[in-house]
């Protein structure tokens, strides 16, 4: 199962970055028609001296060598594109930019010193000058190689409980325009590595720290001699989002007050229907029908016998109820945030079916849309319960009906 994870994942990473470069090819071959110019090309060296937060004993000091860990350094090699500035999407978007990285990790021997693959994007937020602005960057991609819980050679780190975890990081930077060339740039980065729950113990790494790097410009020109467009107003109209998902995910149960992993991998199905109003170029809004089918939820302990002598073991009765306690159906809110390529998707909601047990309570979503043509979409996401308890991921395949956005 691990290997299918390792396998699943690497293979998700490689469809991103063919899809992302699909829709450059796209992209360039229709507005580079348009303007005459060429597709900026940017290559950027980041370092990011951070610290370590302490969310966890095993980082506070718990741990053979009674270390507090504090220290990281990452530094990372990004390519990203942008299109022409004269174009129609560069100048809607303010210039974003989207891409992909390698960055490697030193954290210390406990957890290793990891790699990460990832894609990217980023844009102005506030432009103070020609030559000064506030930017954001998010990173979404894996991280190989940890030194991850091992019952016997690594039992106290209940931080990380794989070798390949989710890297998600997001950025605020100011971008000084050095000349049409280069660029310097400061900031704080903040980073999150999680399994996602598909291994047990899942508490994650978090870390912040600064960023400084260097950026170079193929094709990029001085913008006061770039014609402005005009941009025509945007088409307000209402589409709908179908998305089916799974995923896998470890589960946990309490033996005598205290919480005891479950040996198995379950599996998850769900779908989202979302109808959305899609407001203006950058913001969307609606209101989803979530279904999903969950086969750890629920489980408990059946009544056994034993007799006197006889060694016993709750976990031998760990049992499963009927599929229909294990499915729900809810509503949540959504609102996503839509850029060239990218959506992000945030939703807040409950469940009005089937709403009992560890089914009860409010549940929260956060997901990526990776266009792959006009109106298809890959999905990867993660679900939380009241803010706090991890639940699953979401990773799946949609379809955008009534999509006017690009047309």
């Amino acid at each position: 199962m691990k290997l299918i994870f390792q396998t699943g994942t690497r293979l998700a990473l490689s469809i991103l970055w063919i899809a992302l470069f699909a829709n450059n090819v796209h992209a360039e071959d229709t507005d580079t028609l348009q303007v005459q110019q060429k597709t900026i090309h940017r290559l950027e060296w980041d370092v990011v001296p951070s610290t370590i937060l302490h969310t966890n004993p095993y980082l506070k000091g718990a741990n053979d060598e009674r270390r507090t860990m504090n220290h990281a350094f990452t530094t990372r090699l990004k390519y990203a594109f942008q299109m022409p500035q004269a174009s129609m999407q560069a100048q809607t978007y303010k210039d974003a930019y989207q891409g992909i990285g390698l960055a490697y990790h030193n954290l210390n021997p406990q957890l290793g010193n990891p790699l990460s693959a990832f894609i990217f994007q980023g844009a102005p937020i506030k432009r103070f000058t020609s030559s000064l602005s506030l930017n954001y960057e998010w990173n979404l991609g894996l991280t190989f190689n940890w030194h991850p819980y091992n019952e016997e050679t690594n039992p106290q780190n209940k931080v990380i409980g794989s070798k390949v975890t989710a890297y998600i990081d997001a950025d605020f930077y100011l971008r000084w325009r050095l000349s049409n060339h280069l660029d310097l740039n400061a900031g704080i980065s903040l980073s999150h590595y999680s399994n996602g729950n598909t291994s047990i113990p899942n508490a994650g790494l978090n870390i912040i720290g600064g960023r400084v790097s260097l950026a170079y410009y193929l094709n990029r020109k001085n913008d006061n001699l770039i014609p402005k467009r005009v941009i025509p107003p945007f088409n307000k109209h209402i589409s709908y989002d179908l998305l089916v998902y799974g995923a896998w995910r470890k589960q946990g149960i309490y033996l005598d007050g205290n919480p005891v992993a479950l040996p198995d991998r379950y599996g998850v199905i769900g779908f989202n229907f979302t109808p959305l109003y899609n407001l203006n170029h950058w913001f969307n809004a609606g209101i989803s029908l979530d279904g999903v089918y969950d086969s750890s939820s629920n489980l408990y302990i059946e009544d056994y016998l034993v007799e006197i002598g006889e060694s016993h073991s709750d976990l031998d009765h760990v049992v499963s109820p009927s599929a229909i306690r294990q499915m729900s159906l809810g509503l949540s809110a959504r609102a996503e945030f839509v850029m060239p390529y990218f959506t992000i998707d945030a939703g807040i909601g409950k469940n009005i079916i089937n709403a009992h047990a560890e089914l009860k309570g409010w549940y929260q979503t956060l997901a990526l849309k990776v266009d792959v043509a006009h109106s298809v979409f890959l999905n990867i996401g993660y679900s939380l319960y009241d803010f706090k308890t991890p639940n699953h991921l979401m990773l799946g395949v949609g379809y955008h009906f009534h999509h006017k956005r690009g047309r």
